[in-house]
């Protein structure tokens, strides 16, 4: 067992480092070092430029779903508007944001000039004849 531990003792000094026959890799000028060199800076490279292509990749799936997003966005607000009634769909903007700040009851009320109780209080409906109203009347007196 102690010939076993002398046979180690003997490859390392005491002073912990290594034998004068070992060279480290620092000490080591060759031509692999500028080839070696030469590799990391050559990957770094295709590194960066893959970098750069999955960028450029990036921004144009990117770019590609703001478009669709706008589209769904425009169909959208055709949509709604196309749900808005005829008299607040043909009056500028303007008007209805000002005059009615921007309610679309408040508009076609205005527009149609109904009041609050749903009465037409400015504008009144023509009269029944008083012929179809003795018609009227007669179709629906008992016999």
């Amino acid at each position: 067992m102690n010939s076993a531990l002398q046979d180690t003792n003997r490859d390392t000094p005491q002073d912990g480092c290594k034998s004068p026959g070992a060279l480290s890799s620092r000490s080591v000028r060759s031509p692999n070092r500028q080839a070696h060199i030469q590799l990391a800076n050559e990957q770094r490279q295709a590194m960066i430029e893959n970098f750069d292509m999955e960028v450029e990749d990036k921004i144009r799936s990117m770019r590609a779903q703001h478009e669709a997003d706008k589209m769904d966005l425009v169909l959208k607000a055709d949509c709604d508007i196309a749900q808005l009634p005829k008299c607040v769909r043909d009056m500028p903007l303007v008007t209805f944001l000002r005059d009615y700040g921007g309610d679309v009851s408040a508009a076609v009320r205005g527009v149609l000039k109904i009041d609050d109780k749903g009465r037409e209080s400015m504008v009144p409906l023509p009269e029944t004849p008083l012929v179809i109203r003795a018609r009227r009347k007669a179709a629906t007196k008992p016999t």
